[in-house]
């Protein structure tokens, strides 16, 4: 049995979806506004009945997919089970989300639970290719290296999967509000620069980052917004990153000579 913490967006149905047609047996936790039929609701704080939840349903193997709103440390309504984690709990929310999530895999694996990849049973969502008709230029790779270098400086902190770098000039970096708001921003700036067609989005994994969970995700809005910012393309990591919408997305961007690449 095959656990699914699904949090907002497209991608946990799309697992869902794939683990139907797998006829493979799973539950879900819904930590989402989305309605799921025969889904669990549960206080993250309760650990002990989340716990019991997974136990007497044999679950084997955890996914987490999707946009989890992050609680703040006192709106936890924590059980006894959760009072012996707490210690190490409030280690991990001094920290970033992939701090939490490994947290919250440690917890799973004392009761003999895993957690897996989130693309395991869904493979097709990775792309390990250029998937459209326009290629990156010369100028667009060498923004991708220096993309690729700040990103690896800021993995340190636990923060940030996706910056805009505009013929070496770094327009936005991703914060805590995400990469469509970040996307937003960025249309605003680009407006005062006079808004010519140039820079990228980079969106990849934090350096030494579990690809079990969270991997940078873009989909049909991610495509429409940097196509409303000007920008030439989207740069991802090779099998390490989730492309949802893809055959929209293609579609979209080589309407309006835009690329997606993995490199």
């Amino acid at each position: 049995m095959i656990a699914i913490f699904a949090g907002n967006g497209n991608f946990p149905k799309e697992i869902i979806k794939s683990l139907i047609n797998q006829k493979k047996p799973h539950l879900i936790i819904n930590l989402s506004g989305n309605k799921y039929k025969n889904s669990y609701q549960v206080n993250l704080g309760k650990f002990g009945k989340i716990i019991n939840i997974l136990k007497s349903n044999k679950v084997k193997e955890v996914i987490f997919a999707g946009k989890i709103n992050r609680p703040t440390f006192t709106s936890l309504q924590f059980d006894l089970t959760s009072l012996r984690f707490i210690p190490k709990l409030k280690s991990a929310f001094k920290k970033g989300d992939g701090s939490l999530l490994n947290f919250a895999s440690q917890v799973f694996k004392h009761y003999n639970i895993n957690v897996v990849a989130s693309h395991k049973y869904c493979k097709n969502l990775l792309l390990d290719k250029i998937a459209t008709k326009v290629k990156p230029s010369n100028i667009d790779f060498q923004d991708l290296k220096k993309a690729r270098l700040i990103l690896k400086s800021l993995s340190r902190f636990d923060n940030a999967q996706a910056l805009i770098v505009d013929n070496g000039y770094i327009l936005s970096i991703e914060a805590a509000e995400g990469t469509d708001l970040m996307l937003r921003r960025t249309l605003d700036l680009k407006k005062k620069l006079g808004n010519k067609r140039s820079g990228v989005l980079v969106k990849i994994p934090k350096n030494k980052q579990s690809l079990n969970y969270d991997l940078p995700t873009i989909g049909i809005k991610t495509v429409k917004l940097c196509i409303k910012a000007n920008l030439k393309g989207i740069f991802l990591q090779k099998k390490q990153n989730i492309f949802l919408d893809r055959e929209e997305s293609i579609k979209l961007a080589n309407k309006n000579n835009f690329f997606i690449a993995a490199i």
